[in-house]
């Protein structure tokens, strides 16, 4: 058992380096060839680390040989576009101004159903609203909205978001430390602002009870005068 457990974990960490070595591509939506090396991994990782009989160095070189393929295909592939869609495909338009395009439909084995379950996905009511429905070559779904049916940000509105709001951002490359001392921060920056908001509402109702009371005190002097006068 030990000796499986141990093939299994040698595979599993050679196929984890085979995948860093290949780059963030490999994670990504995976098009025919790289659905058919990534495939062939998970094949070799399996048979090696549970037949005995399938000699170690053998899936060594299996591995390295699909990653050299893997590699090799990409680069061509980003050389020449011709060699680009033969791997990978071109990506087809399935709607095409509001209006279906069946024979695209037919020719993809794309039914209506999988198209309405994409165009609900992202909350879309009428494919009236569509410009362009796109089947990319990975297997993707993506919609090119019309003008006039996009969504309404704050830049169409004018409005500029508030300059004292958090920073704890989901750009950049900051450490977990780095991370949760900004949270942190911000929730402090975000408490001293409510407690200067607090004191300056305070402040203002103090002005306006000072006001009062002045008034008051005019109101009072006076009364007294007219009573000397009487």
């Amino acid at each position: 058992m030990m000796i499986f457990a141990l093939r299994a974990v040698g595979m599993y960490f050679l196929a984890l380096l085979m995948i860093r070595v290949l780059g963030k591509r490999a994670l990504g939506e995976l098009g025919p060839f790289d659905f058919v090396v990534m495939t062939g991994v998970g094949h070799t990782v399996v048979s090696v680390a549970l037949d005995k009989s399938i000699p170690y160095y053998e899936g060594i070189v299996i591995l390295a040989t699909l990653a050299i393929l893997e590699y090799l295909m990409g680069y061509l592939a980003l050389k020449n576009q011709t060699l680009s869609q033969l791997i990978t495909g071109k990506p087809v338009i399935l709607i095409d101004n509001g209006k279906i395009v069946k024979e695209n439909m037919a020719k993809e084995k794309f039914n209506l159903d999988d198209l309405l379950q994409e165009l609900r996905k992202r909350g879309i009511r009428n494919i009236a609203e569509v410009e362009k429905g796109i089947l990319e070559s990975c297997g993707g779904f993506s919609v090119i909205m019309n003008e006039e049916d996009e969504p309404v940000t704050c830049r169409d509105l004018g409005i500029k978001p508030p300059e004292d709001q958090g920073a704890t951002l989901t750009i950049g490359n900051q450490s977990r430390k780095e991370f949760f001392a900004q949270q942190k921060d911000d929730v402090i920056l975000g408490e001293a602002l409510q407690l200067s908001q607090l004191l300056q509402n305070i402040e203002e109702s103090l002005d306006l009870l000072g006001s009062k009371i002045e008034g008051l005190e005019d109101k009072i002097a006076a009364l007294d005068l007219r009573k000397q006068g009487e």
